[in-house]
């Protein structure tokens, strides 16, 4: 009796493994990122308006940081390395923004602050009216440590895993 238990315990521990579904970006594929980041080349020459490659901009930040932005459809993705200084975390950002600031525009941004694969902290703005002077409201906002703005969790999430997704397919062409 005791042996029929066990194999119907253990094949559905299996069948429970087998189909859980991935929640957030392997830890691999974060730091694979993290190496894009820092060895993609910046288009040359940089005043050049009308370029053919995805990857716009990449820069070294004084403190270390670095940055690289891309084009993808009307969307800009902007990945930032910000290195471990002091007491401050090594984080991973990236930010996902419209092109312009124009009145409805929405600009999201995701923080992974132990590159763990789980975002840590999320926030969206949204800009609006009047036009000739937006202002940037910020309509969600998601902290884990402090479980604010829980029910943002898996839409920040999401976009974390699409963000680290594009930079592994795009960044550098």
């Amino acid at each position: 009796m005791r042996q029929p238990l066990k194999l119907l315990v253990l094949a559905s521990l299996l069948l429970g493994v087998g189909f859980a579904p991935a929640h957030a970006a392997e830890r691999e594929q974060v730091r694979m990122v993290v190496n894009l980041i820092a060895a993609v080349k910046m288009p040359y020459p940089e005043s050049l308006g009308r370029y053919r490659t995805k990857t716009q901009r990449v820069w070294l930040d004084l403190n270390g940081a670095t940055v690289a932005c891309l084009r993808l459809e009307n969307r800009r993705w902007c990945f930032e390395h910000i290195p471990p200084v002091g007491a401050r975390a090594e984080m991973l950002r990236i930010r996902n923004e419209a092109p312009g600031v124009s009145v409805g525009a929405l600009f999201h941004y995701v923080d992974d602050f132990d590159l763990d694969g789980m975002i840590d902290v999320g926030s969206t703005t949204r800009i609006e009216p009047p036009e000739r002077a937006p202002v940037g409201n910020v309509i969600q906002f998601f902290h884990r440590a402090s479980n604010r703005g829980e029910q943002f969790r898996t839409e920040y999430q999401k976009m974390y895993d699409e963000g680290i997704q594009i930079a592994l397919k795009y960044l550098g062409e």
